[in-house]
């Protein structure tokens, strides 16, 4: 018993690597942080190509047209590029956020602070046989507490949704 209070209690105060360690070692490293106390992954297949389903991910400033919960996005200068800065809004909550990988048709990863939390998101992207896409989001989020007061079933939800969204509006505008 006392090991899973010491495991619970390590998780809770969990604050995981530095945001500069998760941008260049993570992020482009192509991994979410696994340690982390939010952790969540979700796939859904995309009956569009992946050039549509490219074109809506890395359409930053259009999010807020179809990602549920997304009010604003501000990109930085240097538009979708790796290592350039973008704020935005989820849920009333302000996230400032860096790409990290941009590969066309292929990939979308960012790193995000929110409340002293430190964040990794993956979207993944892989043609299928029927010419339509396979999409694959992680993300993994770490901090202290952020496990009592926001747990990997919400991130799973979030995930899901921005999933759902995707496929359909890239299934609309085919």
């Amino acid at each position: 018993m006392a090991g899973t209070a010491g495991s619970l209690l390590g998780r809770a105060l969990y604050t995981g690597p530095s945001l500069a360690t998760l941008q260049e070692r993570y992020a482009k490293g192509g991994i979410i942080d696994d340690r982390a106390p939010v952790l969540a992954s979700c796939q859904v297949h995309v009956s569009a190509p992946p050039a549509r389903v490219w074109q809506l991910l890395s359409g930053l400033a259009d999010w807020p047209a179809w990602v549920p919960g997304v009010t604003s996005v501000r990109l930085g200068p240097g538009g979708c590029v790796p290592d350039e800065p973008f704020r935005w809004k989820l849920n009333g909550m302000s996230i400032r956020s860096t790409l990290a990988v941009v590969a066309p048709e292929r990939e979308l990863c960012w790193t995000g602070l929110l409340a002293g939390t430190r964040a990794v998101h993956r979207f993944r992207l892989a043609p299928t046989a029927d010419g339509g896409t396979e999409v694959h989001s992680e993300e993994s989020i770490g901090g202290p507490l952020i496990s009592l007061y926001f747990g990997s079933d919400k991130l799973e939800k979030v995930l899901h949704d921005w999933l759902v969204a995707l496929k359909t509006t890239s299934e609309e505008q085919s």
